[in-house]
């Protein structure tokens, strides 16, 4: 009777603690930690203490933490950890559990607003965000190129969590799915959301043939690629204290599939094999009856172990490089070898000749993380990979050569494009060219490209990030702030170019920006900071090469105390204040808004002004009568480059450096000096001609390939004449007082054109005779003095993937630059050429 009393009363206890084991996995535990402890690297929490708090809100005792809820602990506060201390108790030290690294979240009691649903969205912390009725907070994987957003559904007094559109058991984790309307609370659902482990899916290989396969990569590490298997009815999210990185369901469908396939391979092979032909198994001799020695294969005699075929494939990694190359090549192979490549292809390319040395070196590298790419071959590949990456993925697949993966090209070409890594390649590019020391030095041309206003995603090594934002850097970034009076982000519409352009004819993208349409402020700071850093690499700026647009003109302003034309357009060097910068015009467009000026000027609908010059007008009919009478009375045409693109021109043709030149070079000097001889009175052409005659004076000079090498150069006496010319007309029109002032205006180009001619004309003087006297050896080649290298580049940016009509956006329009930075060297080969000692056109 006792013993029964004593088993009844056993099974009580035992069912009440099951009872009350089931409470407590109901009780929110991860909750009630967040809102207890926070992460402390100087504090700790007594194990003592922490379960007490524990005891009195399950009603049931708690010896110890156990595995379930320290594994929330450290998911909670990542770097907490379990250790011993001690206390005095009686005299004697007694030694105790704490928990290091964490400490006792304060408590707030003063009250909190409550918040309504529909003002939730304005109280929302960072990076959470408002969509469709739902708070969505972004988590640190992608899925398929999609960001995994976890979605909290909030009610009036619950709140609920969906993961890709599956409902998360919120008790399963310990997460209390109570909410109250009021900020802290909001805070503290958020963060337990952030919290919540995601199932990463079972690992398998790319060419593995899985059912539900996706492509998994983490926004932290553009390096985790990962192919994974998911369950269809996968959980969406891990437990606490679960070891792997995929839920249950998973394992288990990916177990099944294993199992399924394993079973199929079996069933095939026996099928394949049949047994019937096979002596019975009674008919055979018992085990037992064999000889243990003869009867056994001879492989199984030695160290009584199985010896197995080794697989070829896995059996490459343990041979030795004299096993898998016997052939074994020194420097001085490699030296014979690269000369008899010489020999077979004279004209190779050197990434040519690099590649095929490194298929020597990497056939006898088994491991694919070993091998370390030479930066000109990655640059050819990408080349390869831009033009076709479905060719280079079969190049890869076929085996025919050892080629740098898709995953490495794409690391190398997201690496580049920043400030930094533009300065090295250039760096490195002028270093291999061999430039002498005045190649060194140069100036600095920056334009714009307008650009669609589009957001890309870019993967790279450290991060990702979005692209088509407008950045200028932190000082912009200030700058328009205050002007705003708000902190906001707008798509840009340009992209703002700054190249290198040295006197050797060595041209580099030095950096880009995503502008919205640059201003002089933001002007003002890029390019002192791109001076700056060029002079850090070894590079001498001495000029700054721009048109004539507004923004321009107020940057140069803000140079000069004064006026630019007072101080020659010469201001100090903000980033080396020992030197001077010249602040020069380019050339292209000073023809181009020549040639504008004088096809506006005319009478009738249509025409702005008439330009006059010693009281006889300078009108586009003039040019207009002149190709008229060419055409018609000569039969060799005087000028034969002038079509009707060339009178009336589109909006596209008054674009062309050529199509304005061609109306004002010497050739059309020489066709409107025999019109007027076949004129009976052709006195009114005297200020047309006068006009031509600087006009293609200044194209002369300035298209000219020989190089200027001492001040006395006759060419720049042309150009004085020339600025003589200019001064003298602007003087003489002003002069005549009894003209209204609007008059006058209409007499002469716009007057800030005629500002930037004379800026012209007095800068490249002035850089000739800087860069002379400091390189007495070297040549200043007045063709080299325009923009139309960063013009041909803006004109590859558009055609090379979208068209000559369609503009890039921002991520497309940086993959060609980076592009021309890789494939750069051997155009420069071209371009960097060595100083040519040639005599001068005049002393």
């Amino acid at each position: 009777m006792t013993k029964a009393k004593e088993k009844l009363k056993q099974q009580k206890s035992w069912k009440s603690m099951l009872r009350r084991r089931k409470e407590i996995s109901k009780f929110p535990c991860f909750s009630w930690l967040m809102n207890t402890v926070q992460e402390d690297p100087t504090g700790f929490i007594k194990s003592k203490d922490l379960l007490a708090k524990l005891s009195a809100l399950c009603n049931f005792t708690i010896t110890r933490l156990g595995t379930r809820r320290y594994a929330m602990l450290k998911n909670l506060c990542p770097r907490v950890r379990c250790s011993n201390c001690y206390e005095a108790n009686s005299g004697r030290p007694t030694r105790t559990t704490c928990y290091r690294g964490i400490t006792w979240r304060k408590c707030m009691h003063k009250e909190l607003k409550t918040l309504e649903l529909e003002d939730i969205r304005n109280h929302l912390p960072p990076p959470a965000v408002y969509l469709s009725n739902t708070v969505a907070v972004p988590s640190d994987v992608v899925c398929n190129g999609n960001i995994v957003m976890k979605q909290i559904l909030l009610c009036d007094d619950k709140w609920k969590l969906q993961i890709r559109g599956v409902d998360i058991d919120l008790e399963s984790l310990g997460i209390d799915p109570t909410f109250t309307p009021d900020q802290q609370c909001l805070n503290m659902v958020i963060e337990t959301v952030q919290k919540v482990r995601l199932c990463m899916g079972v690992s398998v290989d790319e060419d593995q043939s899985v059912p539900f396969k996706e492509f998994i990569t983490m926004t932290e590490d553009a390096n985790s690629e990962n192919y994974v298997s998911r369950a269809k009815c996968c959980l969406q999210v891990v437990g606490w204290y679960s070891c792997g990185a995929a839920c249950q369901q998973c394992h288990k469908a990916y177990k099944d599939y294993m199992e399924a396939e394993l079973d199929q391979d079996t069933s095939t092979e026996e099928e394949a094999d049949p047994v019937e032909d096979q002596d019975p198994v009674e008919d055979q001799d018992p085990v037992e009856d064999q000889d243990p020695v003869e009867d056994q294969d001879p492989v199984e005699n030695q160290d009584n172990s199985i010896q197995v075929e080794a697989d070829p494939v896995v059996d490459q990694y343990n041979m030795t490089a004299e096993e898998i190359d016997p052939v074994l090549l020194d420097s001085e192979d490699k030296a014979e070898l690269i000369l008899v490549f010489d020999k077979a292809f004279p004209n190779a390319l050197a990434e040519r000749e690099l590649l095929l040395a490194s298929q020597t070196e990497f056939n006898r590298e088994q491991y694919p993380c070993g091998r370390r790419w030479d930066s000109k071959v990655i640059g050819a590949c990408i080349k390869l990979w831009e033009e076709s990456p479905q060719s280079y993925r079969a190049l890869i697949d076929s085996n025919k050569f050892i080629l740098p993966s898709k995953k490495t090209l794409t690391c190398k070409w997201n690496n580049y494009g920043s400030e930094k890594q533009m300065l090295h390649c250039m760096y490195q590019v002028a270093v291999d060219a061999k430039l002498p020391a005045c190649g060194w030095a140069g100036g600095i041309i920056h334009d714009e490209i307008a650009v669609n206003q589009e957001l890309t995603f870019k993967l790279s090594r450290a991060e990702t990030q979005l692209t088509g934002w407008i950045e200028t850097g932190m000082e912009g970034f200030h700058i328009c702030i205050l002007n705003q009076g708000s902190v906001s982000q707008k798509l840009c519409s340009h992209a703002l170019q700054v190249s290198f352009l040295g006197y050797t004819g060595f041209r580099f993208p030095v950096c880009q920006f995503p502008t919205g349409g640059v201003s002089a402020s933001e002007l003002h700071t890029i390019l002192w900071n791109v001076i700056a850093a060029l002079n850090l690499w070894g590079f001498q700026v001495d000029f700054i090469l721009q048109n004539g647009n507004k923004e321009n003109h107020s940057f140069i302003q803000s140079c000069f105390n004064k006026s630019g034309k007072e101080s020659r357009y010469c201001s100090t060097n903000l980033a080396i204040p020992s030197t001077t910068i010249i602040h020069s015009q380019d050339f292209s467009h000073i023809m181009k808004r020549l040639r504008n000026a004088v096809l506006c000027s005319g009478h009738g609908k249509g025409f702005k002004r008439v330009i006059m010059k010693n009281g006889k007008e300078i009108v586009w009919k003039h040019w207009e009568v002149a190709v008229k009478w060419d055409r018609d009375v000569n039969d060799g045409v005087l000028c034969e480059n002038i079509t009707d693109a060339h009178l009336t021109p589109t909006k596209a043709d008054k674009k062309i450096n050529n199509v304005a030149e061609d109306m004002l070079n010497k050739d059309m000097l020489l066709l409107m000096e025999s019109y007027q001889c076949s004129l009976g009175d052709g006195s009114y052409l005297n200020s047309t001609i006068d006009f031509l005659k600087q006009t293609s004076t200044m194209i002369e000079v300035f298209r000219d390939e020989l190089g200027i090498a001492k001040i006395t150069d006759i060419r720049l006496l042309k150009l004085r004449k020339v600025l003589m010319w200019v001064q003298q007309w602007q003087r003489h029109v002003m002069s005549e007082k009894p003209i209204e002032t609007d008059k006058q205006c209409s007499m002469l180009p716009v007057w800030k054109f005629l500002d930037d001619v004379e800026c012209l004309l007095i800068t490249f003087n002035d850089i000739c005779v800087k860069h002379v006297n400091q390189f007495p050896d070297s040549m200043v080649v007045p063709s080299r003095f325009n923009s139309d290298g960063i013009e041909d580049h803006f004109r590859k940016a558009k055609t090379l993937y979208s068209g000559s009509t369609i503009k890039p956006n921002y991520d497309t329009y940086n993959k060609t630059v980076i592009q021309n930075c890789i494939g750069w060297e051997q155009y420069q080969k071209l371009k960097a050429v060595q100083e040519i000692q040639s005599e001068p056109t005049g002393t």
